[in-house]
């Protein structure tokens, strides 16, 4: 396990310069103010854990984002073999992911990390409803 630990280490950091997996196998990575990605080799095999958290249940109807999360979740579509799932800790709507590390080089595992960003951001567009709130911007006189 330890070669593969070096192994993900090196792809991780050549992603995310600074980026690596701590002696419990964790590894955290901030995207935006948003987005942090959390990563965890597994001890007993060659696993990588993917988990990101994603939203909140709605205030006002928390069934409408339950039901959501469960069509997403169906056949793997649209988040591409990611899946939701409730975080009671936190309250939050976290996605998650497994990639076996057997058979992986670097390019496949920084596909997989791209793959996972573009399911979050999936995740969100339609679990997250859209802001009511108006948008401000500039007003510039021409001459």
């Amino acid at each position: 396990m330890a070669e593969i630990r070096e192994r993900v280490n090196l792809w991780l950091a050549a992603k995310v310069p600074g980026a690596r997996f701590n002696q419990a196998g964790m590894a955290s990575i901030q995207r935006d103010a948003d987005t942090q990605i959390v990563l965890e080799l597994s001890s007993s095999d060659a696993l990588c854990h993917f988990c990101a958290i994603v939203a909140p249940l709605d205030d006002v109807e928390p069934e409408t984002t339950l039901l959501t999360a469960l069509s997403l979740n169906r056949f793997g579509k649209p988040l591409g073999g990611c899946w939701l799932a409730w975080e009671p800790e936190l309250q939050m709507l976290t996605l998650c992911w497994n990639m076996e590390l057997t058979h992986v080089d670097q390019l496949a595992f920084s596909n997989a990390l791209d793959h996972f960003i573009s399911a979050i951001d999936s995740a969100r567009r339609e679990l997250i409803p859209p802001s009511d709130e108006p948008v401000m911007t500039a007003l510039v006189e021409l001459a």
